[in-house]
Order: C-alpha cells, then sequence, then structure tokens
C-alpha cells in the first residue's frame, strides 16, 4: 500500500456547487476502489493526500494529472505505508480559511493567503502541519482525548468524524443554494444535489449506526 500527497492550482475559482459535487464523487468513487485520505482546498489551490493500493493509487495520480482543471499539479511524495493514516475517510474535506488556521499548533505567520501553490511547493513542513492537524484523530480536540484501544470510545470516535464529514457536505449544499439564490440561477439541478447529497447523508448515519438484536 502507498500513500501520496500532492498540490495542484486550479485554473478557475471552484464555486460551492463545483466543490459538492466533486466531494459526493470522491466518496463514491474513493470507498468502491479502497482509497482513503484528505482534500483541503483555499486560494484555488488542492492539497490532497491519497492512499491504497500501488496501482489504484498510481492511476488516480495519472488522471489527476491529465485532468484540464487544473492548472499545475506537483507530487510532493510517494512512500510505502504499512497502515493507513487516513483510514476514517473515503474523502475528508476542509476548506481552508484564516479562521481555521488560526487553531493550528506550530504555523506562525501563515494565512488563507499563503494557502497557494508557489509557497506550499516550497514548504514541506507546512504541509506536514496542515495534514497532521486535520488527519484523524488530531483535527479535534475533543477527538484527540479519546482512547482508541477501547471499542466504545473507538465507536464513538469514529462517529465524530463520520459527523464532521456530513457537516462539511451540508454546509456546501446550503451554500449552493444560497448563492444560486441570490444570482436567480436555482433551477431543478440544485434540488437533485440536494436530493443526491441527502442520500450520502442518510448512508453515513446509517454506517456508523451500531447494529442491534431483535
Amino acid at each position: 500500500m502507498i500513500q501520496i500527497v500532492y498540490i495542484s492550482s486550479a485554473v478557475e475559482s471552484w464555486s460551492t456547487e463545483q466543490l459538492l459535487e466533486l466531494l459526493q464523487q470522491c466518496l463514491r468513487n474513493n470507498a468502491a476502489r479502497g482509497v482513503t485520505g484528505m482534500l483541503l482546498y483555499g486560494e484555488d489551490t488542492f492539497l490532497q493526500a491519497l492512499e491504497g493500493e500501488d496501482a489504484v493509487i498510481d492511476e488516480l495520480v495519472e488522471k489527476i494529472a491529465r485532468d484540464p482543471r487544473h492548472a499545475k499539479v506537483q507530487l510532493l511524495h510517494r512512500r510505502e505505508v504499512e497502515h493507513r493514516q487516513y483510514s476514517d475517510w473515503s474523502m475528508g474535506f476542509k476548506r481552508i480559511s484564516d479562521q481555521e488556521l488560526t487553531s493550528i499548533k506550530g504555523l506562525k505567520n501563515f494565512g488563507a493567503k499563503d494557502f497557494n501553490f508557489d509557497f506550499l511547493v516550497r514548504n514541506d513542513d507546512i504541509v506536514d502541519t496542515l495534514m497532521e492537524h486535520y488527519r484523524a484523530p488530531h483535527w479535534d480536540p475533543l477527538v484527540r482525548e479519546l482512547d482508541a484501544k477501547d471499542k466504545v470510545i473507538e465507536h464513538l470516535e469514529k462517529a465524530l468524524l463520520q459527523s464532521r464529514g456530513s457537516v462539511e457536505i451540508a454546509t456546501l449544499v446550503l451554500e449552493s443554494i444560497a448563492d444560486a439564490g441570490k444570482g436567480g440561477t436555482l433551477s431543478d439541478r440544485h434540488f437533485r444535489l440536494c436530493e443526491s447529497a441527502l442520500a450520502d447523508l442518510r448512508g453515513a448515519s446509517g454506517a456508523s449506526r451500531p447494529a442491534t438484536g431483535s
């Protein structure tokens, strides 16, 4: 099994709707391929970690490199790993903002404007700090205090992480509808997007619910 981290620069800014569609696609495809990882987005820049079987990840990297929506793609590392570092995420996601960055220890004089291709490719230490912060189980102070050795606590930990992902999806849906409403472009497509997101959220909720006996 391998893990890769890459950074790419988008040809143009991504709307909330586009980010939601991308995240939904990643969640479905990655789960089917046994791929886990984390995607960070800000300032028209993507920073992503992917892990899984060698052939699957290498194929994904080639596909990303050919994607015309990316102006630049730089592989930061490719290494073999014995254990998944993002085992709870078929695709974790976070949009980078100044407010988000204030909670990250080890980052000084680094703001959302610095989250760009040219800066990050020259600062491996900042990339590592960002990925470490958002990688489960470290990205939430409550989760960080949980003891993963206890089975009950382990279940609660996973439920919290899945809840975080659901919040991100719901936020993207609401922002997409709000943007379309302001621009007078609200259409049936947005309602289909809502239905699709709702199905994903219900699926995640069902997956995290423990089985009960009759």
